[in-house]
């Protein structure tokens, strides 16, 4: 019946259609090699990865604490700020008050009202290094190895070296004590009369004043108090002088202990002479010399310092309040 075969050839081609276009479609399904589908688990692994190290770095910064500081914190940081600056300040003072040596000005010059001596060991072991006869071409290093040990000595300086004079400035700034010698050094002028000798005592104190703004009253006779060459030019004038420099304001130092560089010697001698009656004396009042041809002294210097710190010695400058060691007047 044609009514009937025509419906049926009809679904029966719909049917056959409906089956080629899914067969077409599922032969249109890509099909991925082992290579896509490695790489593709590569890069869903790496995703992961960065969405696991995205949220830990959220996670942190949620949790750590803010950066900014708070009040409290700001007012305590202010406090300990003030509190260091206050601390640095007070350092600076009491730096500044330890290097402020201007109060030498007034009280080592010569003062006549002035008599407060001291003529006894003062108990502490100390000592007094004095050096004669400079300024001079090995002032400077003798100051260097002062510096080097921490060690403050006297100088008792003289004129023969115009060119040298600063360097009294340079050891007194450094705080040294400067003391007076003698400006010609001259035994037959300086003892010939007491009035050759305080024009002596003058002239070198106008050159130190020209240096350090007044005249020390710490002075070294030549030869010392004891020396006994004064009597080939006035007899008795050293009696004399001992008296009359101190009713002038002066005081004279002598020494108890020295390192023989008057003479030609080694500077192993040296050494020797300077620490071989250390045991006798708490105060040492040392005595040295830095004039032009006393190179042994400087090299002994250093030798001899150690000595001394070794055994529990510090080194000072003279003042007032200083040991102040005479010897017997022989003339």
């Amino acid at each position: 019946d044609w009514k009937t075969a025509v419906p049926q050839r009809r679904y029966q081609q719909r049917r056959a259609s409906s089956s080629s276009r899914k067969s077409a479609s599922q032969s249109g399904v890509k099909r991925y090699t082992k290579q896509e589908v490695s790489h593709n688990r590569v890069v869903a692994l790496l995703t992961a990865v960065i969405v696991l190290v995205l949220v830990g770095v959220m996670g942190f910064s949620a949790l750590a604490p803010s950066s900014e500081p708070t009040q409290a914190e700001t007012e305590t940081q202010g406090q300990g700020s003030a509190a260091s600056g206050q601390e640095s300040a007070a350092q600076g003072q009491e730096s500044a008050a330890q290097n402020d040596l201007s109060w030498r000005d007034s009280d080592f010059a010569v003062d006549p009202n002035r008599t407060d001596w001291n003529y006894a060991d003062n108990g502490r072991k100390v000592v007094y290094l004095t050096i004669d006869d400079g300024p001079s071409e090995n002032t400077q290093a003798v100051l260097d190895i002062l510096d080097r040990y921490g060690c403050k000595a006297t100088f008792f300086v003289v004129g023969h070296n115009p060119d040298y004079f600063p360097m009294i400035k340079e050891a007194y700034d450094r705080g040294h004590t400067i003391g007076l010698h003698t400006l010609t050094h001259d035994y037959a002028y300086i003892y010939s009369s007491q009035q050759a000798y305080f024009e002596d005592l003058e002239g070198i104190g106008n050159v130190v004043r020209d240096q350090i703004g007044y005249v020390p009253c710490f002075i070294r006779f030549p030869g010392g108090s004891s020396n006994s060459i004064s009597e080939n030019y006035t007899s008795g004038i050293m009696s004399a002088l001992v008296g009359e420099v101190q009713a002038r304001g002066y005081q004279y130092y002598d020494w108890n202990v020295s390192s023989g560089d008057g003479s030609d010697h080694t500077a192993d001698d040296l050494v020797y002479f300077a620490t071989e009656e250390a045991s006798k004396y708490e105060n040492i009042v040392l005595l040295m010399h830095d004039s032009a041809t006393k190179q042994t002294s400087v090299e002994a210097l250093p030798r001899i310092i150690e000595y001394y710190q070794e055994r529990g010695y510090t080194f000072e400058a003279i003042d007032r309040t200083t040991f102040v060691p005479h010897h017997g007047v022989n003339n």
